[in-house]
């Protein structure tokens, strides 16, 4: 049994989609799977050569405008294609994540590739939807980092002013601190498993669903925080004018 999971978000780099497809990647071992992340190239024969020995196909994208991203619908036109001509019989799994904490959110997205499934002659395995994906991923990585360097800063504390190497608080407070942490991403962790297996045992399941494990008012709170601090880091200024020359502001909205 091969497995081909896609990473369809259009970041070259990082993202939630591919977050979460590599936690799948390692739930799925030992079981032999390739992967790939797609961007926004249009060359995808690296793609459809990998797909003439597989069994099982996993599509990880990001919710856009409750579908499917425009850039991910031109791969799904070309794959169909190549389904129908080659008559393709692997099955199809997909997580969908959303910045919305709601998972179900995704399910709309869902529905279209169970709909592309049939179209294509392929299998519809099941799909899981991810509420609050950004976050999962930011919480994911910082919240661990955040324990682990508090934890051996507090070693390091310990050994300069001769206390015991680790005490019941050091100990305590990293036991608390990994609790929360997993708490926060055990929806995800339990879901991907489940879909994991899944995989596994090539059957289909109904959709999953599941968020980010925070209250939705501190979403909300902690979001737009977020969201503040995006754009001051990544975003820019215009300043238009009637006289403006508005080309090179255009360019910006080029993908």
């Amino acid at each position: 049994m091969k497995i081909l999971v896609i990473n369809g978000s259009p970041k070259k780099k990082g993202g939630a989609s591919a977050f979460f497809s590599k936690i799948l990647n390692f739930m799925l071992f030992p079981k032999k799977t390739a992967y790939k992340a797609l961007g926004l190239s249009k060359n995808y024969e690296s793609i459809f050569a990998e797909l003439q020995d597989i069994d099982t196909v996993v599509f990880s994208v990001p919710l856009y405008v409750d579908g499917i991203p425009s850039h991910f619908i031109h791969f799904l036109k070309e794959l169909e294609q190549y389904c129908i001509d080659k008559k393709c019989k692997f099955m199809l799994y997909v997580i969908s994540n959303s910045g919305f904490v709601g998972g179900h959110q995704n399910q709309a997205h869902l529905e279209q590739y169970k709909c592309w499934c049939e179209r294509a002659g392929v299998t519809w395995g099941g799909g899981l939807g991810i509420g609050g994906g950004v976050m999962l991923h930011v919480i994911f990585y910082l919240g661990f980092l955040y324990t682990i360097i508090r934890f051996a800063a507090g070693i390091i504390f310990n050994m300069a002013f001769g206390k015991p190497f680790i005490d019941d608080s050091l100990l305590y407070g990293f036991v608390y601190g990994m609790t929360i942490w997993l708490f926060l991403n055990s929806g995800m962790l339990l879901y991907e498993f489940i879909l994991a297996w899944a995989i596994k045992m090539r059957k289909s399941i109904k959709n999953l669903y599941t968020r980010v494990m925070l209250p939705s008012f501190v979403f909300l709170i902690v979001a737009d925080i977020f969201m503040a601090l995006q754009a001051l880091l990544h975003g820019t200024i215009f300043s238009l004018n009637k006289k403006g020359d508005y080309t090179r502001y255009l360019k910006q909205f080029q993908l």
